[in-house]
């Protein structure tokens, strides 16, 4: 039976609510990266050893968009999102109090698998909404993912330097529990009407992926996009924290919180991608992202003109992964209703492998070839992109799908 609530009686307030929740959960996913030196200093990790914190949640959070994130195409969406929700809360619980460094890791891998609750809730939220204003609510609750991911960074640093590094986790399980109130008391219930098993279902995973066009052009651009948006959070605070700058965390932190303003395009975009114009909120969005590293290129003179232009370019490129990303949602999600979340599931672990390239190549370009090298690995991502959409665009005409334009 479906139980799903027919989009024109949906709560009032259901996408800012399903924005909230998704942005708060998969902010538990970053708070890690910028305290990873206190952290393994208390548990005695070596140096070297301590980026294994952020390469476990990265993990965990892969696996469970493609393991995971598929079953809300057969399981009830909301019952879902909050039993996977609870390992997320259970993992903070553990990383704030453990003092076992094994314990820990374990815990970091488990925060990652309980924050795919985001990308089982995006597509849940696309399914229930008008499919006339689909790409808004893709785009609004996109904005409150990106806008978690963006202020993530900062805040853990803020709360480290006064309350220390377990505090942070302590702020992570209050969100998961506050998350889940929320679904409870917002999100209606929805139930997909496809029967197929779980084995059957993975097994179509493999035959999206091997055959799916549509999904594999959207999520190597998306890839593209993703490793240079996280190269460039990756290598910025380095330079900042260096000469000419020398700023100290809390400055370098509002640094980052300046970029976040680069998420409100999401729903534009979503607006922008309803009326149609996908191929040219692509274009624009990946020519974009290329601009912002030229123009974060002059960063590395320092100075007030270096620092003006290092906020530009975050700005731009803030900016232009999430209208890419709504773009190539929007169209998925339009094009394949009954696939949604097996395809958001390989898209996301798409997007998500590529910032884990783009934060191993930012941290070696920065200090084996300085900001320029950075920049030039940076770059590469979206110009890359760019030259694969316009090079689609002038061999083929995508075909159309419900009235969007490929």
């Amino acid at each position: 039976m479906n139980v799903s609530v027919p989009n024109d009686r949906l709560p009032a307030g259901f996408e800012f609510a399903v924005a909230c929740v998704c942005g708060a959960i998969v902010a538990n996913l970053y708070f890690a990266q910028p305290i990873v030196g206190e952290i393994a200093g208390t548990l005695g990790l070596a140096p070297e050893r301590a980026g294994i914190i952020v390469t476990l949640a990265q993990l965990g959070y892969c696996l469970g968009l493609l393991l995971l994130v598929p079953l809300a195409d057969a399981l009830e969406n909301r019952r879902l999102a909050l039993a996977v929700l609870v390992v997320g809360f259970a993992a903070s619980i553990t990383m704030a109090l453990t003092t076992s460094p094994t314990l820990f890791l374990i815990a970091c891998f488990g925060i990652g698998v309980g924050s795919v609750s985001v990308q089982i809730l995006l597509p849940y939220a696309a399914a229930l909404s008008d499919p006339k204003r689909q790409g808004l609510m893709v785009g609004r609750v996109m904005a409150g993912i990106l806008t978690g991911i963006m202020l993530s960074r900062p805040v853990s640093s803020l709360i480290t330097g006064p309350l220390g590094w377990r505090s942070v986790f302590f702020v992570s399980a209050a969100i998961s529990l506050g998350a889940a109130m929320l679904i409870l008391a917002r999100m209606p219930a929805r139930q997909p009407e496809s029967k197929l098993r779980y084995g059957a279902m993975l097994k179509s995973m493999g035959s999206l992926a091997l055959g799916n066009r549509l999904l594999q052009r959207r999520a190597a651009y998306q890839f593209l996009m993703f490793y240079s948006y996280t190269l460039f959070w990756t290598a910025l605070p380095l330079l900042l924290s260096r000469p000419p700058y020398s700023l100290d965390q809390v400055q370098i932190a509002l640094v980052a919180l300046a970029g976040a303003a680069g998420a409100m395009m999401s729903p534009l975009a979503g607006r922008v991608a309803d009326r149609g114009a996908i191929t040219l909120g692509m274009t624009l969005s990946l020519s974009a992202g290329v601009l912002s590293w030229i123009v974060a290129g002059w960063g590395g003179s320092g100075g007030v003109v270096g620092l003006a232009a290092l906020l530009v370019g975050a700005l731009l490129l803030d900016g232009a992964v999430p209208v890419s990303l709504v773009m190539s949602q929007r169209e998925l999600f339009s094009a394949h209703p009954n696939e949604r979340a097996r395809l958001n599931g390989l898209f996301m672990a798409a997007f998500f492998v590529g910032g884990a390239a783009g934060a191993s190549v930012g941290v070696w370009a920065i200090e084996n070839c300085g900001w320029h090298g950075a920049m030039i690995a940076g770059a590469s991502g979206p110009l890359v992109a760019l030259t694969l959409h316009l090079t689609f665009q002038a061999l083929q005409t995508p075909p159309r799908s419900k009235g969007v334009r490929k």
